[in-house]
């Protein structure tokens, strides 16, 4: 075999392998994300914890972006107006090898909850949110479109990040999984977020010293949903879902506590 080719089937070997051991929570599969096995640009491979939530003692994930470093090269390029079909993945289903996901698989996706998508143009030092889908998001069977807003300035290092609030577990969760971009938008203009995406942060909670509660989901557990709903497909395909979240109702669960694991596993990582 040509080392070429072998050093390629170690690589790939070395992905599979880390997909059977990752956590079976989830995580942004498109656009590809820091920190992930099947991003080549990747600065930093997490083979244990990259589907787990933040602060859950799963190799001191932080916030933003789960403390995971930019990419080595940018080379995910989007328009103004683009729509994104947002995919979702975990250690379990859907790669070649691994089992296949049907309707009854359990995606440890917690009953859905509250997923928002945000764009940052400071390298996570705020975020501006753009859609939002209530109720069973995020559910690895589906795509999970979103219009990028069509006054976006270009910006030659943003970051598209996904946060999800879950419905149920054994504890309120906080996810995120970032993915560097660049945007092709209006010229000539600052590249910083429109006013309305400025003015829409993320919805913070389940974190050190922010409030722990659930977000209202659906009857479908851990399996198959109904998919995105209809009306708020529509008004994300409009690039309508800015500004305030009017319709979400936190559901606040004063027996459950913060994650408090008292084994601490390290995160596996490979350095590149």
């Amino acid at each position: 075999m040509q080392p070429g080719k072998k050093s390629i089937w170690g690589m790939c070997l070395i992905a599979f392998l880390s997909l059977q051991i990752a956590d079976a929570h989830n995580s942004m599969i498109y656009p590809l994300t820091r920190g992930h096995p099947f991003n080549p640009n990747t600065a930093w491979i997490d083979y244990d914890c990259r589907d787990a939530p933040l602060y859950d003692k799963c190799g001191d994930k932080q916030y933003p972006c789960g403390g995971y470093p930019p990419d080595k090269v940018i080379v995910q390029t989007f328009q103004a107006g683009q729509i994104i079909n947002v995919r979702f993945n975990n250690g379990e289903y859907g790669t070649p090898g691994q089992a296949p996901l049907t309707p009854k698989s359990d995606q440890a996706r917690h009953a859905g909850g509250l997923c928002e998508f945000s764009l940052s143009y400071d390298q996570g030092k705020t975020f501006g949110v753009f859609a939002r889908y209530h109720g069973s998001c995020p559910d690895m069977y589906y795509d999970w479109p979103v219009k990028l807003p069509d006054n976006l300035p270009s910006c030659e290092s943003c970051i598209f990040a996904w946060t999800w609030i879950n419905a149920a577990a054994a504890r309120p969760e906080f996810y995120m999984s970032c993915a560097d971009v660049k945007i092709v938008g209006n010229p000539g203009g600052q590249a910083t977020l429109p006013p309305e995406l400025a003015n829409t942060p993320i919805r913070l909670a389940n974190m050190p010293n922010l409030p722990y509660y659930l977000a209202p989901g659906d009857q479908f557990g851990n399996t198959k949903s109904n998919g995105p709903d209809p009306a708020e497909l529509k008004a994300n395909l409009r690039g309508a879902t800015g500004g305030p979240d009017t319709v979400f109702q936190p559901i606040f669960a004063p027996h459950i506590a913060p994650n408090r694991r008292s084994s601490r596993r390290s995160r596996k990582v490979r350095r590149l």
